[in-house]
């Protein structure tokens, strides 16, 4: 983490926002999917800052305290949101979800 607590961010949110998603190298979510099945954490909140490339807005964006899907949802340039595992994370989070007892 750096001094204004940008940093911290795991794996799964390479798997959100994604360039071989964007480019088309990859297509599904076999990566977030082997990350989740061996104990990743959907739930981790982290701080990013971003600046995307040879795109139309070149503009540093920050996202604070957000988990992986919420990352995805607010990220500024949908293209390179992998929709696949917004749905595997989304799904992974209703079918963990602390029952509340009986």
């Amino acid at each position: 983490m750096d001094a204004e607590g940008f940093g911290g961010h795991t794996a799964l949110f390479g798997c959100v926002v994604s360039q071989p998603w964007r480019v088309g190298l990859r297509r599904d979510d076999a990566v977030a999917r082997l990350l989740l099945d061996h104990g990743a954490d959907p739930n981790v909140r982290a701080s990013l800052r971003k600046r995307l490339r040879f795109v139309a807005d070149e503009s540093t964006h920050e996202y604070r305290d957000v988990t992986p899907l919420e990352w995805g949802e607010g990220f500024h340039d949908q293209s390179w949101v992998s929709r696949p595992v917004m749905r595997l994370i989304a799904e992974h989070l209703s079918q963990n979800r602390p029952r509340s007892p009986s």
